[in-house]
């Protein structure tokens, strides 16, 4: 794997981790943009099966992850890339 490759897997597995407290395999992939500092996290079906409590729940712990990794933009899509979620502007 690249450097960027390997970057990339372990912040799907970051992202992951934070996921699996809520749906197994909610997260479907990881896209990470550099250059636009831009995280996109596209889930799967669960997502509908969360509460909106559980859905923001969720959603900010992605956001405050995203921001560890110093990325300034997080996108949350669903499996037909429908955005659900994304950072303030």
């Amino acid at each position: 794997l690249t450097p960027e490759q390997k970057l990339i897997a372990r912040i799907q597995d970051q992202v992951a981790e934070i996921s699996n407290q809520y749906v197994n395999g909610l997260i479907q992939t990881v896209q990470a943009n550099f250059r636009v500092s831009r995280l996109t996290v596209k889930l799967g079906t669960g997502w509908y099966g969360l509460s909106q409590v559980q859905q923001d729940k969720l959603a900010n712990e992605i956001l405050n992850r995203t921001q560890q990794l110093n990325f300034s933009r997080l996108e949350l899509t669903d499996p037909q890339d429908k955005v659900l979620a994304r950072s303030p502007v």
